[in-house]
């Protein structure tokens, strides 16, 4: 299933049914002098996202002098303006953003260009029809709004580059600029995917490089099956429905391709604009996990860091009655943690970071009081490096006058404004080297978009679903309180105690080989059901399942089953010493080999092993056969933490999230407060709170939504 911006939030309801330092500080980028700095390094990036496009230019000066009085000290600007800057085919008008950047800057307030490549112009649609996205129903998608456009189309590509060249040759010493985003948002519309002709055509040759030869294509993707043998590239199709569903390592292929087909476009902007700029930063911004069209460390390999838009609001939208503190806080870590992996652990931005209400024909409701300096923070504690605020005024006009920024309507200042301001003064005072520190994680969660596009290409129970697994998972093992990376499985894994890989489907020889030499060197590695099912190709491997992985789990599979009535009871032995559980959808009988039974099915497969562990080398493997019951899940997967050696030290009641980060020998221990009542931490020795200067010896109570930075007395 595509993620869209309502299914992102919606998934959330998954994520609590249930001391490895990453990469060091990137001091060379981040501290790079440029000329919208006055100190000589890049400002800290606490700032707001403003529109003088949609702002009459008389208030361009007071809202500057506002910026800078309210202690923000950059702004994104221009990224829906491309009407404004190429109002005809081939003519440039930027006096205007010369002015508005001109205005900015004199009042210390740096700039970050948006390229426009999200919103193209009324003359340009009309002119080249075939630009427009086709959705995977094969319609024609209408202009209008935003993101209507094919990633693949040559014509668009190059008007896209077009504009930021220009805008590049127009901005690269106006003094005050030191950035760019690329685009907005890739793919976060309805219809993440296009399949319009010039798609089917960089499709082709895609796959013409990726094989070589329609022999080793066809091997691949077993076109033998329903007579599908290619004989030339042109007669490769791109999935649109069929009588019959596609080829599952087509389908699969093509996932791909449109993820490289968004990346490749934002690669282009990004190699002309390091050409004409070297000396400006450049980002782009999306979302993290949940979301999964895109594959974000292919999106963002030559950017200088990861922009996540934060908007925790949605979340109370649409879970209503069913949100909790502890999901509340859940769904927007799982986000950051996913962004923060996609560049190997280096501080990220936050591009947008909700100011207000919220939304377009519906929107969240209004941020409590302490809400807003909650969820700011919550990004920080995730390793966050800055925070810009979306908007600065609410607009009065278009899909977005819902939105509501700094500014209400009549230009007064919103309900959340003072929050804001001393959340951006807690900023300042906590400094540079808390900002850019790296964050701290004991444990990992298995992020892989083969396995969550191909299980969603063939789910095998029309309930499974990748996301909500990876969810429910990533919230068991984050409520732990010892920090979580999402991580691939051939990344270095040594730094954890744990490693967790819900519905790992795909498995590749190189994953296989790097889960071998972990665990084998003493680490554990907990997975679920469905495991290495499938090779890199979407084809079913040719080995007793678990496959490549038989020997380091210890069992074969006897079967497989997808439940749909009947669920099987599960009794925990005493290892894991839990009351009984339930089977939700799905059930992999296990047959244990040198591995020791933690668990057995009751019912229907009464005395069949659901879970099991295996002593491999100096480490240990744990198979979860049983997709458990949400309570039952997230019992065993903290008992696995505890097995691995990782626990927190932190007491914390359900809501409160303890994270930490590290520069050298300084750590910055976070604890924030999701719940809108009082909540009592216990603490491992004495504390002091780096913001207030306040000191607090084996406890600390926060008020609700209440946020503390620690450091050891």
């Amino acid at each position: 299933m595509t993620i869209t911006r309502r299914n992102f939030v919606t998934q959330g309801s998954a994520l609590l049914s249930a001391a490895g330092l990453k990469l060091p500080v990137w001091s060379a980028l981040l501290r790079r002098s440029s000329n919208g700095a006055s100190s000589g390094e890049r400002p800290l990036l606490l700032g707001v996202d403003y529109y003088p496009d949609q702002t009459p230019e008389h208030l361009w000066e007071e809202d500057a002098r506002l910026i800078a009085e309210a202690g923000l000290t950059n702004v994104r600007v221009a990224e829906f303006a491309w009407s404004l800057m190429e109002p005809v085919e081939g003519k440039f008008a930027f006096a205007w953003l010369e002015r508005a950047a001109k205005t900015l800057h004199e009042h210390g307030i740096a700039v970050i260009l948006g390229t426009p490549s999200a919103a193209p112009p009324p003359w340009l649609s009309e002119k080249y029809p075939e630009i427009l996205l086709v959705n995977s129903q094969g319609m024609t998608v209408h202009t209008g709004g935003r993101r209507f456009t094919c990633p693949s189309n040559k014509t668009y590509r190059r008007l896209s580059l077009t504009i930021a060249g220009q805008m590049a040759k127009a901005f690269a010493q106006t003094p005050g600029v030191i950035g760019w985003q690329i685009d907005n948002e890739f793919t976060l519309q309805p219809f993440g995917r296009c399949y319009c002709n010039s798609c089917r055509e960089g499709f082709q040759n895609w796959t013409r490089r990726k094989y070589g030869s329609l022999d080793a294509l066809n091997q691949k993707w077993g076109t033998a099956f329903w007579s599908q043998s290619y004989t030339d590239w042109k007669q490769i199709p791109v999935p649109l429905p069929s009588n019959g569903d596609p080829n599952p390592g087509l389908a699969l292929d093509y996932y791909r391709y449109q993820s490289y087909a968004n990346a490749s476009s934002a690669e282009e902007q990004v190699t002309l604009l390091r050409k004409e700029c070297p000396q400006h930063v450049i980002t782009t911004n999306s979302v993290g996990a949940p979301y999964d069209v895109l594959n974000m460390r292919e999106l963002f390999t030559n950017m200088d860091f990861v922009s996540q838009d934060n908007y925790p609001g949605f979340l109370q939208m649409y879970m209503g009655g069913e949100s909790s503190p502890e999901r509340a806080g859940l769904l927007p870590a799982i986000g950051f943690d996913s962004m923060r992996g996609a560049k190997g652990g280096k501080p990220f931005l936050i591009m947008e970071e909700q100011a207000g209400k919220a939304g377009q024909s519906f929107f969240a409701p209004q941020p409590r009081p302490g809400e807003l300096r909650l969820w700011a923070f919550q990004a920080v504690a995730h390793g966050a490096m800055g925070v810009n605020y979306f908007r600065w005024d609410s607009a009065k006009f278009g899909a977005e006058e819902y939105w509501h920024g700094l500014l209400n309507h009549d230009r007064s200042k919103s309900l959340g404004f003072d929050e804001i301001v001393q959340t951006v003064k807690d900023m300042k005072a906590l400094g540079r080297d808390a900002l850019e520190s790296g964050y701290v994680a004991e444990a990992a969660v298995s992020l892989d978009m083969d396995s969550d596009w191909a299980l969603g290409i063939q789910p095998g129970n029309s309930k499974l679903s990748y996301t909500a697994q990876l969810m429910s998972w990533y919230g068991s093992v984050a409520s732990a309180n010892t920090g979580v990376d999402l991580v691939r499985l051939d990344d270095d894994l040594a730094r954890y105690k744990a490693v967790f890989a819900p519905v790992q489907y795909v498995v590749t020889e190189k994953q296989a080989e790097s889960i071998r030499s972990y665990v084998r060197a003493g680490g554990t590695f907990v997975a679920g059901f469905r495991l290495g099912v499938k090779d890199e190709s979407s084809q079913i491997v040719d080995k007793p399942l678990p496959g490549l992985l038989r020997d380091v789990m210890g069992v074969t599979l006897k079967d497989y089953v997808p439940l749909y009535w009947g669920k099987p009871g599960v009794k925990f032995g005493a290892e894991l010493s839990s009351p009984d559980g339930t089977t939700q959808l799905w059930a992999d009988l296990l047959k244990p080999e040198t591995a020791s039974v933690l668990a057995r099915y009751t019912g229907e497969y009464d005395g069949e092993a659901a879970i099991t562990v295996n002593h491999f080398g100096k480490g240990k493997a744990v198979y979860i056969g049983a997709d458990l019951d949400a309570m039952s899940l997230a019992r065993t997967l903290r008992a696995c933490l505890a097995m691995s050696g990782s626990n927190s030290p932190f007491g914390a009641p359900a809501g409160v999230e303890v994270t930490r980060r590290r520069a050298g020998e300084h750590d910055w221990i976070f604890v924030l407060n999701h719940s809108d009542k009082s909540q009592k931490v216990t603490l491992p020795g004495r504390f002091k709170a780096v913001l207030t200067r306040a000191e607090f010896d084996g406890s600390l109570e926060l008020k609700a939504y209440e946020v503390a930075v620690l450091q050891p007395a």
